[in-house]
C-alpha cells in the first residue's frame, strides 16, 4: 500500500499530524505481521509488544508517546532480531552436529563406500560456513545423494549376507546327509524327501525361495506364480478331497507343458512357483506361457454320488526373477499378489 504525503505536506498541521499518525500504524503492523519466524514463542512476545505500542499511540495521540512509541517498536525489535539470530544459529549448529554424527556412523562401518564418507564430510564442512539460504538447496541434493549411495551399500551388504547364510544352510545340510550315509545307524529319510509336497510331490516353499534366490544372480530368468483361483471356494462347498484333486489336476497341467530344463515348486497351499529359463523378452515369455498357465480347464469330481464340471483356472504372473532390490522384497511381492483381489473368485 502506498500513501502520497505530498498533499498533506502542503496541508494543514492537522493534516500532516493524521498522515503521520497512519504511517506509524502502517509501520508498526508491518513489523507485526510480517516477522521473520524464529522460536514461536518469542514470535509471540515481539507481536504482542508491538500490538501494545499500536494500541498506545491510538488515534489521536500525544507527539510525545509518538517518540516513546517508536524508540520502544526500536528497541523491541533490535531485542527480537537478536535473539531470532542466536536461535537460528544454534539450530545451524545442531544441525551441524548431527550431520557429524552421521558422518562418524558411517565411516565406522567399514564394508561402507568410503566414496560416501568423503562426501559426508564435505556436506559437513559445507553446513559450517554456510551463510546465505541458496546454499541449502545445494547442500540438500548434496546430503539425499550421500544418503542414497549409503543406502545401496546396505541393500549390498544385506544381499550378500543372504546368499552367505543360504550357502551355509545347504552346506549344513549336505554335511549332514553326507554324515547320515556312513553312520551305522539308520538314516533319516533324504533331504529332498523332507522338502517335497506329500500330494503333488513337487518341491516345497523351502527349495522355491532357494531356487528363486539362486535365479537372481543369473540371466534371463523369470518366475511365474500361479495361484489356484477360487480354491477356497472349492474347500468351503465340495470339502478338502476336492480340493486336494483340484491342486493335483493343475499342477500335472502346469508340469506337462514346462520345459525339462524348468523348475516347478509348490508355493504354498493354493499357489505354484515355476522358474523358468528364457532368451526372450518379458511380453514374450509372458504370451508362450500364457499358452497354457492362462487355459480355461475343467475337472469332473465325484460329489455325495453325482459327477459335478468344475472349471479349473489360474491368474497368474510373470516376474523377472531379479525382481525387487532383495530377495526378500522379491518374496514380499509374491505374497503380495497372493494375498491381493487380483486372482480371487467367489463364484464359478
Amino acid at each position: 500500500m502506498f500513501i502520497s504525503l505530498k498533499k498533506h505536506l502542503d496541508g494543514s498541521h492537522q493534516e500532516i499530524t493524521s498522515a503521520l499518525l497512519q504511517l506509524c500504524h502502517l509501520l508498526l503492523r508491518s513489523m507485526r505481521l510480517h516477522v521473520i519466524r524464529g522460536e514461536e514463542r518469542e514470535v509471540l512476545r515481539f507481536q504482542g509488544a508491538v500490538l501494545q505500542l499500536e494500541e498506545l499511540i491510538g488515534s489521536v495521540p500525544d507527539p510525545s508517546q509518538i517518540l516513546m512509541a517508536a524508540g520502544e517498536a526500536s528497541r523491541t525489535f533490535k531485542e527480537y532480531c537478536h535473539h531470532t539470530n542466536r536461535y537460528l544459529h544454534v539450530q545451524s549448529s545442531e544441525l551441524t552436529t548431527m550431520i557429524s554424527m552421521l558422518t562418524s556412523t558411517v565411516a565406522s562401518i567399514s564394508t561402507t563406500s568410503q566414496t560416501a564418507v568423503e562426501q559426508l564430510s564435505r556436506v559437513e564442512k559445507r553446513i559450517e560456513g554456510a551463510n546465505s539460504a541458496t546454499d541449502l538447496p545445494l547442500l540438500k541434493a548434496e546430503l539425499a545423494d550421500c544418503l542414497a549411495m549409503v543406502r545401496e551399500e546396505a541393500f549390498r551388504q544385506r544381499e550378500q549376507a543372504a546368499s552367505t547364510i543360504h550357502t551355509l544352510q545347504r552346506s549344513v545340510s549336505d554335511s549332514q546327509n553326507r554324515m547320515a550315509e556312513v553312520s551305522t545307524v539308520a538314516p533319516p529319510k533324504p533331504r529332498e524327501a523332507l522338502m517335497r509336497d506329500p500330494l503333488t510331490d513337487l518341491p516345497a516353499r523351502a527349495d522355491a525361495e532357494d531356487a528363486l534366490f539362486q535365479a537372481r544372480t543369473r540371466k534371463n530368468m523369470f518366475a511365474a506364480v500361479l495361484p489356484v483361483d477360487r480354491l477356497a471356494l472349492v474347500n468351503n462347498r465340495f470339502g478338502s478331497q476336492s480340493t486336494d484333486q483340484v491342486v493335483l489336476f493343475l499342477a500335472n497341467h502346469i508340469n506337462q507343458h514346462l520345459q525339462p530344463k524348468d523348475q516347478l515348486f509348490r508355493w504354498s497351499a493354493n499357489a505354484f512357483l515355476a522358474i523358468v529359463e528364457r532368451a526372450q523378452p518379458q511380453d514374450t515369455v509372458r504370451a508362450d506361457l500364457s499358452k497354457f498357465a492362462s487355459a480355461k480347464l475343467e475337472l469332473t469330481l465325484k460329489h455325495h454320488g453325482r459327477e459335478i464340471l468344475l472349471p479349473v483356472s489360474s491368474t497368474w504372473v510373470l516376474l523377472p526373477a531379479s525382481e525387487g532390490r532383495t530377495h526378500d522384497a522379491m518374496v514380499a511381492k509374491i505374497e503380495g499378489f497372493l494375498k491381493s483381489e487380483m486372482h480371487i473368485k467367489d463364484s464359478f
